[in-house]
C-alpha cells in the first residue's frame, strides 16, 4: 500500500445528493482482495441504484468493482 492509499484510508465515499444520501464503498478489488485506485466518481441512478460500470482500477486485475457497503 503506497502512502496515498494508507491516508485515504480504505473506504471511499460518494456524495450522492440529499435523495440518496453517501454511497460507500471499500476500496479493495473484488476478484484479489488488494486495494485500488477508486474513480473520482460513480454512477448512481435514482430508480437503479448504483451502475454497473466498473468503479476501480486494481494493480493486478485493472478495471475493477470495489465491493458496495450501503447508502448512508
Amino acid at each position: 500500500m503506497n502512502d496515498a492509499e494508507y491516508r485515504d484510508g480504505p473506504f471511499q465515499n460518494y456524495d450522492c445528493g440529499e435523495d440518496t444520501g453517501t454511497a460507500v464503498f471499500v476500496r479493495v478489488c473484488e476478484k484479489c482482495g488488494r486495494f485500488v485506485k477508486a474513480d473520482e466518481t460513480v454512477l448512481v441512478g435514482r430508480d437503479a441504484g448504483l451502475s454497473k460500470e466498473l468503479n476501480a482500477t486494481c494493480s493486478r486485475c485493472g478495471r475493477t468493482h470495489m465491493l458496495f457497503m450501503g447508502f448512508f
